[in-house]
């Protein structure tokens, strides 16, 4: 009879993992080519990603970036969705297509006030770097 009662609870728990998980795959979903992103700041800089995240092979992964809904939005128009950071004039843009064609990838993240936040992860600096104007 106990262990009964222990498989239930544990197979609830199990099912709650389960269901989180898919839940947090379903929002990252990958953005493909000819989508317009833009970062705040200098990005063409190397104190753009100082504090950014690298792997064991230097590439730098969840570099905060916008990414556009639609293909004719402007940087501007872009900028405007994020209400959660005030990023002033100063951003640059550029494409997915870049970074997939460097072999890195592009990840949608909504954030509460940022419906259009994204991840960049797998470049190399010089790499991301190079793509922004």
């Amino acid at each position: 009879m106990m262990k009964n009662s222990l498989k239930k609870p544990q197979a609830l728990a199990f099912g709650l993992l389960l269901s989180a998980l898919a839940a947090g795959a379903a929002q990252a979903a990958e953005v493909g080519k000819g989508v317009m992103i833009v970062r705040g700041g200098a990005a063409n800089t190397d104190n753009n990603y100082q504090k950014e995240d690298r792997d064991s092979n230097d590439r730098l992964y969840r570099v905060s970036a916008l990414c556009a809904s639609s293909g004719n939005q402007t940087p501007a128009a872009l900028v405007a969705t994020d209400t959660g950071w005030a990023f002033g004039a100063a951003y640059m843009s550029g494409n997915s297509t870049t970074v997939i064609n460097y072999g890195g990838h592009v990840v949608k993240d909504p954030l509460p006030g940022n419906p259009n936040h994204c991840l960049i992860n797998g470049l190399k600096l010089a790499q991301i770097k190079g793509m922004w104007h």
